[in-house]
């Protein structure tokens, strides 16, 4: 097998194995395979565009910033993660009105596509420019699993997102939708700047860092694959009809006087649901078998 071979699976391999257990996870019912290519492809073709705008991020700030740390500040906290995380975001967004995005868990499914699909294709530029073993093996142990991270908190927080648009509380809909881009953004940009630094112990307390986001990332992916939750309704918010008794109660001294027999139960039923709720009512009937919402997140 030639050089170009290897290091090409090598730069390739640690994304095959993060997206293969992520999907075994997703228990409730597969995604589309079309879907998730999709979402795969779309995030390997925001390199292009992520790498624009650093590009003139870059620019600007080397001529507004005269010291080297304003700099990696600046680039490597703003400038980066917002290019990389608000793209990978944009890209997982196609499935937002896809009947197939219908439980929490499916956010992280397509959340990790956008995002392996973009560390697959820049994994292949820095691996084959390169033209390194040692830098193929150390991105497939920090950088990959690092874009892994980022893509399994933006598709857990927008699944969380949807869920609630689903129900009606469109407030934690938003505060959802802003932690999807947010967090990512902190978790890569400290990322980039711990490898900046040209102190040792910032780059080593980076390296921790990715260790922890990794193991609390295998813990949140685990988590929400055993409380996986329907969005119950799609983007209706779920309407109970209302209830009133037809019968008044029977008064205690009225009905110590009358026989078990005769005496009647008061009766409940359902009154008629006006026709403009029909169209707030859940689109499909709610799993008896799902769990109850885990807000524990």
């Amino acid at each position: 097998m030639k050089m170009t071979d290897i290091l090409i699976w090598l730069a390739i391999l640690p994304s095959a194995v993060l997206i293969g257990r992520v999907l075994r996870l997703d228990k409730v019912e597969g995604e589309p395979i079309g879907l998730l290519v999709r979402t795969f492809l779309l995030g390997c073709l925001t390199c292009f565009p992520a790498s624009i705008l650093e590009s003139i991020g870059d620019n600007l700030l080397m001529g507004l910033v005269s010291t080297r740390l304003g700099y990696s500040l600046g680039m490597y906290l703003v400038v980066v993660p917002l290019a990389e995380e608000g793209l990978k975001y944009l890209a997982m967004r196609n499935v937002r009105k896809n009947p197939a995005f219908n439980y929490t868990f499916d956010g992280i499914v397509y959340g990790v596509m956008a995002s392996l699909g973009f560390a697959t294709l820049e994994n292949l530029f820095y691996v084959l420019g390169l033209f390194d073993v040692g830098v193929a093996v150390a991105r497939a142990f920090l950088s990959v699993p690092l874009h892994c991270v980022c893509g399994v908190f933006m598709g857990y927080y927008y699944g969380i997102a949807h869920r609630h648009k689903a129900l009606g509380n469109q407030s934690q809909a938003r505060a959802n939708s802003v932690l999807a881009l947010l967090v990512p953004m902190i978790i890569h940009g400290l990322y980039d700047f711990s490898l900046d630094t040209e102190d040792s112990l910032i780059t080593l307390a980076g390296f921790a860092f990715t260790v922890v986001m990794f193991l609390l990332a295998i813990n949140r992916v685990r988590t929400s694959s055993r409380n996986d939750e329907a969005f119950w309704g799609g983007y209706q918010p779920v309407v109970a009809p209302m209830m009133s008794p037809t019968a008044a109660p029977v008064a205690p001294s009225v009905a110590a006087s009358v026989s078990p027999t005769a005496v009647q139960q008061p009766q409940q039923e359902w009154q008629p649901v006006p026709d403009e709720w029909q169209s707030q009512q859940p689109a499909a009937p709610i799993d008896d078998q799902s769990r109850s919402f885990n807000n524990k997140w």
